[in-house]
């Protein structure tokens, strides 16, 4: 049941709980009614004892011979058993009718008057009364007893899963009707996100238990908001504080490699440290980049853009990434797919896929840059040989400052905001991109944008 909605559990349980208790409650009844069934058989019993025993004290002679009195049809609803015995019912038997009675009755249970013994295939309630110094022993078929109980069972069996259906539904109908808010809730709670975290679920009407809950999300996204807010303020000032210093540090870095002034240490010292200052930079301008996304305020350039143009630039940016390690770029660009979008973010993402497809191979590798159109969308997949992305790092891909290589040293990879910062870019215009496969040899990132569409 944990896979199951918590209305059918509802539906299911209730169900169930409500056929167990009819299921009791019948045979409750049933037992009750069998009692009274026997209780009235016991009662019929001693009234036609005392009137055969009134009967044998008004005439004064016992004639055993004749039994006409004693017993009607066997096989009659109604019939009535006997025997006779002395003065009580511990002493000799002095008659039995019929006969067979005889080897029933001699098994009497101690000290009760009444009892219960199956006799030629039915059952048969006996009572023993005592009169005018005769014991006089009748027996009556429990078959009247039995059959009330047996057509009540029927009516139980008829009327249990009549009962369980209708209670199935109520319940349905009940735990949809509970639940409402609940859903109402979760669906609008589905749709604060990060980009939405200032609105709120609606005030609740009542103080009740849903109440209660929406009190606690909204409270719950007011710290939410509060903490995200200050995160964003923090990442936003901390990049921008940091793009004068790292500006000028670069500027007279450069300076002092353009000098000539250096000995040879110091101009690879110098080397080494434009390179981590240029890391330092683009680091800085990717958080600036997201902390703007975050915050809902970076307003996209929108243009009808060449996508297809755009991406064979990028390809011929590739082929010189590409030259030092022998890798070959394989292009094949659909022409005139037209998009709406800011030229500047949307080359940062080609870029970023295939330095991530170059940096990321071996050398005499391939790199496989496409564009084609499906539908309304234009469709860009960037491929590379190389070591594929192992299983559990997958879902981590477009999380910040995410690697591939756990490794933190600077040629196995940059800062890990690329993917993140493409996947925003992707997303604010109105696009995905995902892993689309990824093996030992060969891994493929897809970018969907949707594209404009020529009208005659």
């Amino acid at each position: 049941m944990k896979n199951w909605t918590l209305r059918w559990q509802i539906t299911l349980l209730s169900a169930l709980f409500t056929g167990l208790a009819v299921t009791i409650f019948g045979v409750v009844a049933a037992y009750n009614l069998y009692a009274e069934q026997v209780e009235i058989i016991d009662g019929e019993l001693a009234t036609e004892s005392r009137a055969i025993l009134d009967h044998w004290a008004g005439v004064g002679e016992l004639r055993l011979e004749n039994t006409d009195w004693l017993t009607t049809n066997p096989y009659d609803e109604g019939v009535v058993f006997g025997y006779i015995t002395g003065p009580s019912s511990s002493g000799p038997l002095t008659h039995a009718y019929p006969a067979k009675l005889g080897q029933v009755l001699r098994s009497w249970p101690p000290f009760r008057k009444h009892f219960t013994r199956s006799f030629e295939g039915r059952r048969l309630r006996f009572g023993a009364f005592e009169s005018h110094g005769l014991t006089l022993v009748l027996a009556r078929s429990l078959d009247p007893a039995e059959e009330s109980v047996f057509d009540l069972g029927q009516a139980y069996l008829i009327a249990l899963p009549l009962v369980v259906l209708f209670v199935a539904a109520g319940s349905s109908w009940i735990a949809r009707r509970a639940l409402r808010p609940i859903t109402d809730i979760t669906r609008m709670a589905e749709s604060i996100t990060a980009n939405r975290l200032g609105e709120r679920l609606p005030a609740p009407k009542t103080e009740d238990e849903i109440g209660r809950h929406i009190l606690v999300l909204n409270g719950m996204f007011d710290r939410l908001q509060g903490n995200f807010e200050q995160a964003t303020r923090f990442s936003a000032d901390a990049a921008h504080e940091l793009r004068t210093p790292l500006t000028i540090m670069r500027g007279q870095i450069e300076d002092a490699l353009r000098s000539g002034r250096c000995g040879p240490e110091q101009e690879r010292l110098l080397v080494d440290l434009l390179e981590e200052t240029t890391g330092l930079q683009k680091i800085s301008d990717n958080l600036l980049l997201l902390a703007r996304f975050d915050a809902g305020k970076n307003e996209l350039q929108r243009e009808t853009l060449d996508l297809s143009e755009l991406v064979f630039e990028v390809g011929e940016d590739a082929e010189l990434l590409a030259a030092p390690q022998s890798i070959r770029i394989i292009s094949e660009i659909a022409p005139a797919v037209r998009v709406d979008g800011d030229r500047v973010m949307l080359r940062r993402v080609a870029l970023n896929l295939i330095d991530n497809a170059v940096k990321f191979n071996g050398p005499g590798g391939e790199v496989r840059l496409a564009l084609k159109v499906e539908g309304a969308m234009a469709v860009l997949v960037v491929g590379n040989t190389g070591p594929g992305i192992p299983p559990t790092r997958r879902d981590a891909l477009f999380q910040r400052f995410y690697r591939a290589d756990t490794g933190r040293d600077r040629p196995s990879g940059g800062s890990g905001l690329g993917l993140s910062l493409c996947r925003e870019i992707v997303t604010a215009h109105g696009g995905g991109i995902e892993l689309l496969s990824t093996d030992a040899n060969w891994t493929e990132f897809r970018v969907r944008l949707p594209r404009l569409v020529e009208t005659a």
